[in-house]
């Protein structure tokens, strides 16, 4: 007898809030959220997972500072050149730290090139409830009311948080020390 439950594979789905100002994705992950929160805070884990092995975007840059008032930046390009966003086929983000609560809740504002409203800070929100198998993680992406395009990210999350799952459940992930 498996004394083990079964981890049932789940894909990650993405709801556009009704007001289409906030996208949130939610996923069971089989890892403890502290394994969860340093993929998600952890420069070097985070290059290891973010673009995944089968998406159309491969990331070249990550800086993380893991504190209240630190930066982030991430720069991602499609190797193929036919990924093309407002224009660009490079894309950056940036932004500020605003909550680091570890292992529970990152928040961070969210600032992109691609952005049909230049300047325009929307608001990425993660939060790690511990369960019995593992973590629930829910992002949620708001302040997207203003931009054209904000509804779109109900497609790439998903494959975001996808990747996160695959990498916090597997055993790299897990011997990894914060």
């Amino acid at each position: 007898m498996n004394s083990h439950p079964k981890i049932e594979r789940e894909t990650p789905k993405a709801v556009v809030t009704p007001d289409h100002d906030a996208v949130i994705c939610e996923v069971n992950i089989a890892a403890p959220a502290d394994v969860v929160f340093r993929a998600l805070t952890q420069t070097d884990l985070l290059m290891r997972w973010w673009d995944g092995s089968d998406g159309p975007c491969r990331v070249k840059v990550w800086e993380f500072e893991p504190r209240v008032g630190g930066h982030h930046r991430h720069v991602a390009y499609d190797p193929s050149g036919k990924m093309q966003i407002n224009g660009l086929s490079e894309f950056e983000v940036h932004g500020e730290i605003l909550e680091f609560n570890p292992p529970r809740r990152l928040t961070y504002t969210w600032y992109a090139n691609f952005h049909s409203v230049s300047g325009h800070a929307t608001l990425v929100r993660w939060e790690l409830t511990p369960t019995a198998n593992g973590t629930l993680v829910k992002m949620t992406h708001s302040q997207l009311k203003q931009l054209a395009e904000g509804a779109d990210y109900a497609q790439g999350w998903p494959g975001v948080i996808g990747n996160l799952k695959e990498f916090a459940e597997s055993r790299g992930a897990q011997t990894e020390r914060g």
